[in-house]
């Protein structure tokens, strides 16, 4: 499946969630069409706004959220909230690599100008955004299975104006990320061995961070399977370099895989696991 309406999104993705297509309020019959179509691509049904609120289509379709197509962004409302891209902390991240300061992420990467990168849960794409400012003009791949995410993600990529004039290099890394609608399972089977420099898993964490407000927003629409050894074995195969499994610093994750390298931050909550290429998991 193909869709986006400014960007593209690739592959067919996982639809697990119960959702519908909308407008806007002040919809224009132009956007309704656009609408109906993009309801068609996902495989959910398209109901018309006729002057309801969000909170009545939800309630007398029986449905878990509404996606709603706006003339400038599209948005993902569900009772008690709304959901809709923003780099989030990808811009200061990125001012704080340019001034020098080190990365987390990007030292347990060891990412470097050039370098070819598979984010293989994309999500909200903070963490594709500043590892394409990194490797600057290298390959960057991200695999999002939750068509929904993929579509708001894609679009935001694609289309996001920026905030000030600060933001150009911002704005560069996110245009040069490809964007695939797909469960990294079967898209990692399909990779030639050592075909990407690094390979980086961000699965959604066990336990829903307190503070995390943004990723808990999206959480009912993310596939929250955690990440398997045949997946990590996978990764290992595709990789050249290395795989990364970023997780809370607290997770059983590491053990139950088998990954003792951890690095991050003393004080930080999350933790990144690295497994060097040739380097068992367990080792």
């Amino acid at each position: 499946m193909r869709m986006g309406l400014g960007g593209q999104v690739e592959g067919a993705g996982v639809i697990d969630s119960v959702f519908a297509v909308t407008t806007a309020l002040r919809g224009s019959q132009g956007l309704g069409r656009r609408a109906a179509e993009l309801a068609q691509r996902l495989g959910a049904p398209f109901i018309p706004r006729e002057k309801r609120s969000t909170g009545e289509i939800i309630r007398a379709g029986g449905l878990e959220g509404v996606l709603v197509l706006g003339k400038e962004r599209i948005t993902y409302v569900y009772p008690g909230g709304e959901f809709f891209f923003h780099p989030g902390m990808a811009k200061l991240r990125i001012k704080e690599i340019a001034n020098g300061k080190t990365d987390q992420m990007i030292k347990a990467l060891d990412l470097r100008p050039g370098d070819s990168f598979l984010d293989c849960t994309l999500g909200l794409g903070s963490d594709a955004i500043v590892a394409s400012f990194v490797s600057n003009g290298g390959e960057i791949t991200g695999l999002e299975s939750s068509p929904v995410i993929c579509l708001l993600v894609s679009e935001g990529l694609s289309l996001y104006p920026g905030e000030d004039a600060d933001d150009k290099e911002l704005i560069r890394a996110m245009r040069r990320i490809r964007v695939i609608c797909a469960g990294h399972g079967g898209y990692l089977a399909s990779r030639p061995d050592n075909s990407v420099d690094v390979v980086y898993f961000d699965p959604m964490f066990r336990a829903p961070g307190k503070k995390s407000c943004a990723i808990n927003s999206f959480r009912p629409l993310a596939n929250i399977s955690p990440l398997t050894p045949d997946a990590l074995r996978e990764a290992l195969r595709v990789a050249r370099r290395r795989v990364v499994l970023k997780e809370s610093r607290k997770s059983n994750e590491f053990a139950r895989l088998g990954i003792n390298c951890i690095s991050g931050g003393r004080y930080s909550p999350v933790a990144y696991g690295i497994i060097e290429k040739g380097v068992a998991a367990d080792q």
